[in-house]
């Protein structure tokens, strides 16, 4: 009896985590409902507001500045303060239903612009605390965990599109806006009831200092692999960028294609890694994390210059579906190579540098690409997202990136009792 206690016992960290695992997945599912439902939309925000194509570009660049800024700090202040995560996650969720809500009733570009700011922080600051959890819950297979929540967000990212296409056939953009507020503030009650708790450990729920804090994270900043694979990550978010704003118009005005099918088609480019992401990320922990990056990145630039010679039938289809096979996959891996680089309590501090800066450099990108729409064509943004995805290949290539898991003050057991 005793020792049938003890299996019982011993069972519920394993338990726990995975329901941890589980509902930071599908939360993280319910952001991306949201975000990737915004490309869909742009085309017709860009009709009602008479947008010209800088603007656009403009407008993604303020998303891009304000999930850099909320990253960068947010990952030192959230590894303080760990205690509080299960409010960070649940006000996240709360925020982004309440500014897409306001968004969809603006009325002009500067109230859309700020709002378009205001909206990208909630988003990005999820990941610091959900990567940081994941990270320290699953030491032994974190690519493989770090995939399953961001299989949680390719199901939103095909959900998003789909759902945004076919509502926009029957009301405007604004409805489907105010829409959308309705499932992500039901997520925040739902994350709050089962993650509130999270992070209030005893080993490592105390705060710290911020002189504490920064003592444990400038290492970070001083690490050449780190920092590599941060730059990786920087080239490959800057063709992911471009992509994702630039194709809905690609598809409404170069190919022609209804409302629906381009939601149907952006589900595919962002939403399939429903498919790959676990098996890359399994892979990964398997294996190591570059032997799957490199032919991701390789495979991702050859299907990006086809795209344009592909003409508007099946063949496109199936080449928009291929890139999405690696669209937000690949990231997973990237972040899970970080995570295998530094130690506990400075997880969201390391994933709020890769976002930060990555988002923060690349905020120029996407008015590169309007000058290259206005100058060549809303088909050659194709050929650019597969320049900078042929920098990262070749930069991750010199990288000299090993499997390793660094040193955790405690076991697997330990580290996830919640």
């Amino acid at each position: 009896m005793k020792n049938q206690n003890k299996r019982i016992s011993s069972s519920k960290p394993a338990q726990n985590r995975k329901l941890t695992l589980g509902v930071l997945s599908v939360g993280h599912g319910v952001t991306h409902l949201v975000d990737t439902s915004f490309n869909v939309l742009l085309p017709y925000i860009t009709t009602t507001l008479g947008l010209t194509n800088f603007q656009i570009g403009t407008v993604a660049s303020i998303r891009q500045v304000g999930f850099g800024i909320v990253n960068l700090p947010g990952g030192l202040v959230v590894d303080m303060v760990r205690g509080q995560w299960g409010l960070i996650l649940t006000a996240c969720l709360v925020w982004a239903a309440l500014f897409y809500g306001l968004m969809g009733i603006s009325q002009s570009y500067n109230v859309f612009i700020l709002l378009v700011f205001v909206t990208a922080l909630p988003g990005a600051l999820w990941h610091l605390p959900a990567a940081a959890a994941i990270s320290q819950r699953f030491p032994k297979g974190r690519g493989f965990a770090i995939s399953i929540h961001g299989l949680g967000a390719n199901v939103g990212n095909i959900a998003g599109p789909l759902v945004a296409g076919a509502l926009l056939s029957v009301m405007i953009w604004r409805g489907v806006l105010l829409i959308y507020a309705c499932p992500v503030l039901i997520a925040s009650i739902f994350v709050w009831a089962y993650l509130k708790n999270i992070g209030k450990d005893v080993k490592s729920g105390q705060s710290r200092t911020l002189k504490e804090q920064l003592r444990m994270t400038l290492p970070i900043l001083r690490n050449p692999i780190i920092m590599g694979l941060v730059f990786v990550a920087l080239l490959r978010g800057m063709a992911l960028n471009s992509m994702f704003v630039w194709t809905p118009f690609y598809l409404d005005e170069t190919v022609g294609l209804s409302s629906f099918n381009i939601g149907f088609h952006m589900a595919l480019l962002s939403g399939m890694g429903v498919l790959s992401t676990p098996i890359l990320g399994k892979l990964s922990d398997r294996f190591n994390r570059k032997s799957i990056l490199l032919p991701g990145l390789g495979l991702s630039a050859i299907l990006s210059t086809l795209v344009l010679h592909s003409g508007t039938g099946f063949s496109l289809t199936i080449l928009i579906g291929g890139i999405g096979l690696f669209s937000y996959a690949l990231h997973q891996i990237i972040q899970a190579a970080v995570l295998d680089q530094v130690a506990t309590g400075t997880e969201a501090s390391a994933i709020g540098i890769l976002f930060g800066l990555n988002s923060v450099l690349g905020a120029f990108s996407p008015l590169l690409a309007s000058w290259i729409v206005d100058s060549y064509g809303l088909g050659y943004v194709f050929y650019y997202q597969a320049i900078l995805t042929i920098g990262a290949f070749i930069l991750l290539l010199i990288i000299p990136l090993k499997r390793f898991v660094a040193p955790k003050p405690n076991e697997e057991s330990q580290s996830s009792n919640q």
